[in-house]
C-alpha cells in the first residue's frame, strides 16, 4: 500500500513534550517532523483559529547509529487540541508507512496509546491496556480501545484518504461498537506509538518523499470545515552494524520490594536478553518529580561496564508520600553495543502517592 501526498507546512514551534519518555536520557532521543495544524471555526467570535496541532516523531540513537535495518523502533503520531468547535470533534486517525517498512506485530512490543486530559494539566497517561475516564469540567469521557495490529496480510483496515489510502488506527471500545474515531476536547491530546521494522536504509531527509512516514488525520467538527492533516517525518534508518548486537529490555520488577515506612516506590528490571554481552549499560528513571526527596537504588550499580546475556540490573525509585499520581519512565540503554530492538527500551508507569493513607491520617474514615 502506498499513498503519494505532497502536502507541506511551515516549520513552527513544537508542542512541549509532556509525555514521559526516554528523550531526557543520554542515549535514546526523538526526532520530530514539522508541526501542522487544522482550523476550527468559532461561531461565537466569527473567526477561524488553529483548532488542532499534529506532528510525527521517531525514536533513535546517535551513537552507535540506530535503528538499523531489521531493528524494531517506534514512530509516534501526536495530536493536541487547541481551540474546540462548539460541537466537539472526532478524529479519524491513520498512517502511511513508507515502502520498505512494515508494522511489527508482536505482543511483546505493542502499539502503545497515550492520552492527556481536557484540562490540559498533568502528563500523558497510557491506555494501551486500561480504561481512562476524563472528568475534566464535569465530563465523563471514556478513553479506551488501543488498536493492536493483526498478524498476516494488512495489520489494519485500509481507508481512503486524499491522495491514496492509509491504515486506520481505529478505536476498539466494546462499550461503543462501531465508534472507530477518537473524541478530542480542547487542551486534550493523544499519542500513538507504532512499532516498525525497515528492510532498507532511510536518509532521515524530510525532502525525500519516499522516506516519509505520514500521519493521516481528519477532524470531524461539524463546523463546515472537517479538515484533513498530513503530518510527516523522513525516517532515519542506518545500515546493519557489523558489531555484535544485543536486546536490552526494561520492565516492571515483580514482585516489587516493599517501600520503607512513609515512602512510595517503583522498581524496574533492565535485562540483557542477548545473544551478546552489552557494554556501558545504564538503567535509569526519567521525569522523577522534584521536591519529594527522591532516591534511586540499583543492584548491581548503574551503569555497568559489562552486562552479560541473561543478566539484569534492578533499580528502585523511592519518594516521600504525596497526593495524587505521577507518571515516570524507566529507561535502559548501552552507549557502546547496538541494540536489536529499541521498542522495548522504555517502560512508562504511573505511581500512586498514597492519597488514601494521607486522608485516614487526618481522621477521615
Amino acid at each position: 500500500m502506498n499513498a503519494q501526498m505532497t502536502r507541506d507546512a511551515p516549520r513552527c514551534l513544537l508542542f512541549l513534550l509532556l509525555l514521559a519518555s526516554a528523550a531526557a536520557h543520554a542515549q535514546v532521543q526523538w526526532r520530530e517532523g514539522p508541526m501542522v495544524y487544522t482550523p476550527a471555526y468559532d461561531f461565537t467570535l466569527g473567526y477561524t483559529p488553529n483548532g488542532t496541532g499534529y506532528y510525527v516523531r521517531q525514536a533513535w540513537i546517535a551513537s552507535p547509529p540506530q535503528p538499523t535495518v531489521n531493528q524494531a523502533f517506534y514512530v509516534s503520531l501526536r495530536m493536541e487540541g487547541i481551540a474546540s468547535p462548539a460541537v466537539g470533534r472526532l478524529m479519524v486517525t491513520g498512517f502511511v508507512p513508507p515502502a520498505g517498512t512494515s508494522v511489527l506485530v508482536d505482543a511483546a512490543t505493542p502499539v502503545r496509546c497515550f492520552y492527556r486530559a481536557m484540562n490540559g494539566s498533568g502528563a500523558f497517561v497510557e491506555f494501551t491496556s486500561q480504561v481512562i475516564t476524563d472528568t475534566s469540567f464535569g465530563a465523563s469521557l471514556r478513553v479506551f480501545g488501543c488498536p493492536q495490529p493483526a498478524a498476516g496480510g494488512d495489520p489494519y483496515s485500509i481507508m481512503p484518504v486524499p491522495g491514496g489510502n492509509a491504515y486506520q488506527l481505529d478505536r476498539r471500545d466494546p462499550n461503543s461498537p462501531g465508534a472507530t474515531s477518537w473524541p478530542l476536547g480542547s487542551q486534550a491530546g493523544y499519542e500513538f506509538f507504532i512499532p516498525l521494522i525497515a528492510n532498507r536504509t532511510f536518509s532521515g531527509n524530510n525532502g525525500i518523499e519516499a522516506d516519509r512516514f505520514y500521519g493521516t488525520v481528519r477532524s470531524i467538527q461539524g463546523d463546515g470545515l472537517d479538515p484533513w492533516a498530513f503530518p510527516y517525518l523522513g525516517l532515519l534508518v542506518s545500515a546493519s552494524s557489523p558489531t555484535p548486537t544485543t536486546d536490552l529490555q526494561v520492565s516492571q520488577q515483580l514482585p516489587p520490594p516493599p517501600p520503607p515506612p512513609g515512602k512510595v516506590s517503583y522498581s524496574i528490571r533492565c535485562a540483557n536478553n542477548g545473544p551478546n554481552a552489552a557494554s556501558n549499560v545504564s538503567c535509569a528513571f526519567t521525569d522523577v518529580p522534584a521536591g519529594l526527596n527522591a532516591a534511586v537504588y540499583c543492584s548491581p550499580t548503574s551503569p555497568q561496564a559489562t552486562l552479560a546475556a541473561g543478566a539484569a540490573i534492578v533499580c528502585s525509585v523511592v519518594l516521600d508520600k504525596y497526593l495524587g499520581f505521577r507518571t515516570m519512565s524507566g529507561v535502559v540503554s548501552s552507549s557502546a553495543t547496538p541494540d536489536s530492538n529499541l521498542a522495548n527500551n522504555t517502560h512508562t508507569f504511573t505511581l500512586y502517592g498514597g492519597l488514601a493513607e494521607v486522608i485516614l491520617a487526618n481522621g477521615f474514615e
